[in-house]
């Protein structure tokens, strides 16, 4: 675990910080890419890869303090919420927040959300293994006790443990591979956007067999678990009724 990387004078550089920002870059460098060849304004792609970028730190920070913080914790203290470059961030609630601005984007801009949606999928896929190596350097996300020749030492307890924050950073490569190999042939538009949500809510559910996350007593469910059971059920059910409605013949 290397939680700091470096120092700028007196200040540190965060490991999740700098990698959360190399995500951004990336996911940002690839909507640029692919907007391009879909005919997509320089312009437009930057002005909403600034809003989602501020919807993705704001959404998953606020979902993570309303499922982990305690009013305790708040009280104790409070400024804390604000310091988002020492991880403690919810990938769900990023997504929430993100599909609401986007919403309203493509709204604005009189844009299909379906079509913009697809887009910015490859974007959020080409960031994420990046944020998650950021955990991992963070040390936080981290894994259940193993026995294995493969398992980290965490610096809270020194105990070897999975590192489900490679896991996820391998798992994320493969989805962002899988969504930009399928750009060119999608059946029609959302496709990938669905595409990525059901890969996602997938591989989170199978994650946490192995990840530490809080239990919601349902079946003997984690949380992310139940939320990501949700989220694969629901994004197939729009996929079906998405071809459903394609014209036949």
């Amino acid at each position: 675990m290397h939680p700091i990387l470096f120092y700028v004078g007196p200040f540190p550089v965060t490991a999740y910080g700098f990698m959360a920002a190399m995500g951004i870059i990336a996911g940002t460098a690839v909507v640029l890419r692919e907007g391009k060849r879909l005919g997509y304004d320089v312009d437009t792609i930057l002005d909403l890869a600034l809003y989602m970028s501020v919807a993705g730190v704001v959404g998953s920070r606020l979902a993570y303090i309303l499922l982990e913080w305690t009013w305790a914790d708040f009280v104790a203290a409070p400024l804390a919420v604000f310091h988002v470059w020492e991880g403690g961030l919810s990938f769900f609630g990023a997504l929430a927040l993100c599909l609401v601005v986007a919403a309203w984007y493509a709204k604005r801009k009189r844009i299909r959300l379906t079509h913009l949606g697809d887009l910015l999928a490859l974007g959020v896929a080409a960031g994420y293994p990046f944020g998650r190596i950021g955990c991992f350097l963070n040390g936080c996300c981290h894994g259940q006790v193993t026995t294995g020749w493969w398992g980290v030492s965490v610096p809270f307890d020194h105990v070897l443990r999975h590192p489900t924050q490679l896991y996820s950073a391998g798992f994320g490569i493969l989805i962002f591979v899988v969504l930009w190999l399928s750009r060119k042939r999608k059946p029609f538009d959302g496709y990938l956007m669905m595409l990525y949500l059901v890969l996602y809510g997938a591989y989170r559910f199978v994650i946490d067999f192995w990840r530490v996350s809080p239990e919601t007593g349902l079946a003997g469910l984690t949380t992310g678990q139940a939320f990501s059971l949700a989220v694969v059920l629901v994004s197939l059910l729009v996929l079906w009724m998405m071809k459903t409605r394609l014209p036949r013949g």
